[in-house]
């Protein structure tokens, strides 16, 4: 994989942002808008050098 890879989803609250990183770890942040969590996946599409804090670590590793 060459960069970042995001993933948008709305549930009934919140807007959830899947991240997978270039070496196949997966993280979840959760913003309360759709402005908010779209404005972050620019910002990882960007490749940034260090992550936030995310809401949750998805277990295991990304694949494909």
């Amino acid at each position: 994989m060459d960069g970042f890879r995001t993933e948008l989803c709305r549930d009934k609250r919140s807007w959830a942002l899947k991240v997978t990183t270039p070496s196949g770890d997966a993280y979840e942040y959760r913003y309360r808008s759709e402005k908010q969590a779209r404005y972050f996946a620019a910002v990882f599409a960007l490749g940034p050098t260090w992550l936030p804090q995310p809401s949750r670590k998805r277990v295991g590793r990304a694949t494909s």
